[in-house]
């Protein structure tokens, strides 16, 4: 059962690339995300907010930093393969902010910081309350702890974070080291040469962090590593990657430390009321249509 005093945390980019992605399947694929899933979007947030008691927080980060963030700034390699949205699409992503905010659910973009990394500022501010989050995101994992949950946009239930720890094999919040070692080709990340996806697993299970299994590694040597078959080729690795593994670490890992008023968890959610309904239908585009 999900805690009522939660902090509802919504990656918004998973949620509505869901249903344009449905839709597009459906023929009504168009410039930017036509009304469809401009309501689609609507009627996700109205049910989500019906549903949560008066205790609980709720908060949406928006994607705005494609190809100007500070990731961008340390590696040019980072998510250079993706294509930018045109000027159709980010108009109706705008759309989807203003009516989250005529609603009066607290949401944040920046052209500088992604929404993984509001979406950590605002777990940061938001503790010690446990914290729900919606997203297919993986980056994201490493802001649970103990009480908290993923859940997947369309999944029936969330996911705990003891589930997930053992779907890992390591503790969720050692996610950014997985992805500094292994890399992320989705994003561009090179990682270690040579260090995949179990071995990672494995040295995430032993290690806390990056600094500490380099830590131990570098005074240690291989038997550092304990029973890991191949310890001694795995060492050589990781000794020869270092610097790649650390730079890695700068992309994989997000920050609460972001200079945003992005605080959720600060204040209850407004009444759902006639007027607010509508003020988010208009900043929607969507006059005309209902729930």
């Amino acid at each position: 059962m999900t805690p009522p005093n939660a902090l509802w945390l919504i990656d918004a980019s998973a949620v509505i690339f869901r249903s344009y992605f449905a839709m597009a399947a459906r023929g009504l694929e168009g410039p930017g995300l036509p009304p469809p899933v401009r309501l689609a979007w609507l009627r996700f947030l109205v049910k989500l907010r019906r549903q949560l008691p008066e205790s609980a927080r709720l908060g949406v980060a928006f994607d705005e930093a494609l190809g100007s963030g500070f990731r961008h700034a340390l590696d040019p390699a980072y998510k250079a393969q993706r294509p930018r949205p045109d000027d159709a699409l980010k108009a109706s992503f705008r759309q989807c902010r203003a009516l989250t905010g005529a609603l009066g659910i607290p949401e944040a973009a920046s052209r500088r910081y992604e929404a993984d990394d509001l979406l950590a500022l605002a777990v940061h501010r938001g503790r010690p309350r446990p914290v729900v989050l919606m997203s297919t995101d993986k980056d994201l994992l490493q802001l649970l702890r103990p009480g908290d949950r993923r859940w997947i946009p369309g999944a029936s239930a969330p996911e705990s974070y003891a589930q997930l720890r053992q779907a890992l094999g390591f503790p969720p919040e050692a996610m950014a080291t997985y992805l500094a070692l292994t890399g992320d080709a989705s994003d561009g990340i090179a990682g270690v040469p040579g260090i995949g996806a179990k071995t990672a697993a494995r040295l995430c299970a032993r290690f806390p962090d990056l600094p500490t299994l380099y830590g131990v590694l570098e005074a240690e040597g291989p038997e550092a590593l304990g029973p890991l078959t191949g310890a001694a080729g795995i060492a050589s690795k990781l000794l020869r990657g270092r610097e790649a593994a650390f730079h890695a670490l700068k992309l994989t890992r997000l920050s609460g430390a972001v200079p945003r008023r992005f605080d959720p968890a600060a204040r209850a959610l407004p009444p759902l009321t006639k007027a607010r309904l509508e003020k988010a239908f208009h900043a929607g585009g969507l006059v005309g249509y209902a729930l």
